[in-house]
């Protein structure tokens, strides 16, 4: 039979910790409302169904609603500003929030044209929340991409893209990645900030073939480096392990630094590479507490060669699953810096005005049930020097 995950709506738990924006009609609110009031009503509504906190912060949730709803509000930005500030912050989770109608657009068209058959095509850099400014920051330039021909920097932050402004807090890497996205040869504009000065540049996007997976040997040490987990990374781990293998190697080290995850099935995939049959991995639980594990269902390919994790306070979302499942398991010592974070799952919803609110709507556990969100995944030690006897060329 199908999971709960999977009957929740295939659209949203394949990309599991990352974000899906839903563009089918909003919920409809009473009619005597005014549209203002009908768009708090619709935010109220769509929270309620599928927030995965039934305290709500232990907030008095039904009175939040009373209030905002009866409220007279002279704009819909005054009724967007409710939303954002007196519905959804109370709930202290940085994740559900209020998207306003021109950036819920630009995502919306971002998602789609790829399904109306125009090639979408990006700049070349991987990103991650800034946990000091709450902005989205670049992590990783592509070589030769376009953002590296326009100068663009490892550490600057994303104040706007296409006119869009970032709010700090109220973004996410995944909503700047689709805004960056677009049909190929198309321009973005965007205004970076690098070191206190911000500055506007112009981009036009390319396709960028970025690599997920790089693997090499130094010695006796095998390394893997993982960008980003995409549909293709498990195979191209398991690619990278195979060839290994046959040089011989008696030490491993992968990679996880500055990978801010993405397809939440290639962390577990990645992760099953090195663990014996029936080791729990992770679980997703929604707001009834139903949890959904996944369990290796056979031996991986290298289940003996000693093995460490390479992670920063970038490492997050799907990096965290594979780093959580070798973890707990012991079957992977965790060297560097606590890890990011992110182990909840959002869905985004369409309100009538044409505005958002993005939801939590499950969390996921590692597999000795430990909650890694807002906390990350404590390392075994900081020491990049304790790892394989032969070092990793890349520290």
């Amino acid at each position: 039979d199908d999971s709960w995950v999977q009957r929740a709506g295939r659209a949203i738990v394949p990309a599991a910790l990352g974000v899906a924006i839903a563009v089918g009609a909003p919920l409809s609110a009473p009619a005597e409302l005014t549209a203002q009031q009908q768009t708090v009503a619709e935010a109220w509504t769509v929270v309620d169904a599928v927030y995965v906190d039934r305290t709500f912060n232990n907030q008095n949730w039904f009175d939040i609603r009373q209030n905002l709803v009866k409220r007279k509000y002279a704009s819909s930005e005054e009724a967007h500003k409710a939303i954002a500030e007196e519905m959804l912050k109370p709930l202290g989770d940085q994740y559900t929030r209020f998207i306003n109608p021109q950036k819920y657009d630009s995502l919306k068209r971002s998602i789609t044209q790829g399904g109306n058959g125009q090639e979408v095509s990006g700049i070349g850099v991987t990103l991650a929340v800034d946990k000091e400014s709450k902005l989205v920051k670049i992590v990783d330039v592509a070589d030769g991409g376009p953002a590296e021909k326009a100068g663009l920097k490892r550490g600057s932050l994303f104040k706007e893209v296409s006119k869009v402004k970032s709010e700090p807090g109220q973004v996410t890497a995944e909503e700047i990645a689709a805004l960056v996205r677009g049909p190929t040869g198309s321009e973005v504009s965007m205004v970076l900030s690098d070191k206190g000065q911000d500055k506007e540049v112009t981009i036009q996007r390319q396709k960028v073939n970025i690599k997920p997976v790089t693997g090499g040997v130094s010695g006796s040490t095998g390394w893997i480096k993982i960008k980003q987990f995409d549909t293709k990374t498990g195979e191209l781990v398991q690619a990278e392990v195979d060839k290994q293998a046959a040089q011989g190697v008696k030490c491993r080290v992968i990679d996880l630094r500055d990978n801010a995850g993405g397809f939440f099935r290639a962390g577990v995939d990645a992760a099953s590479i090195f663990l014996e049959a029936g080791k729990q991995e992770v679980s997703v639980v929604n707001k009834a507490g139903a949890s959904d594990s996944f369990k290796t269902e056979k031996d991986g390919s290298d289940t003996k060669t000693p093995l460490f994790l390479l992670v920063n306070g970038n490492t997050a979302s799907a990096s965290e699953i594979m780093t959580g499942a070798l973890k707990d398991n012991k079957r992977a010592t965790v060297v560097g810096e606590r890890t990011f974070g992110k182990g909840v799952v959002q869905t985004v919803s369409p309100l009538s005005d044409g505005s958002g609110v993005a939801v939590t709507i499950a969390k996921y556990l590692t597999p000795d049930k430990i909650d890694i969100n807002k906390k990350g995944i404590d390392v075994d030690s900081a020491d990049t020097g304790s790892m394989c006897p032969d070092p990793y060329p890349n520290l």
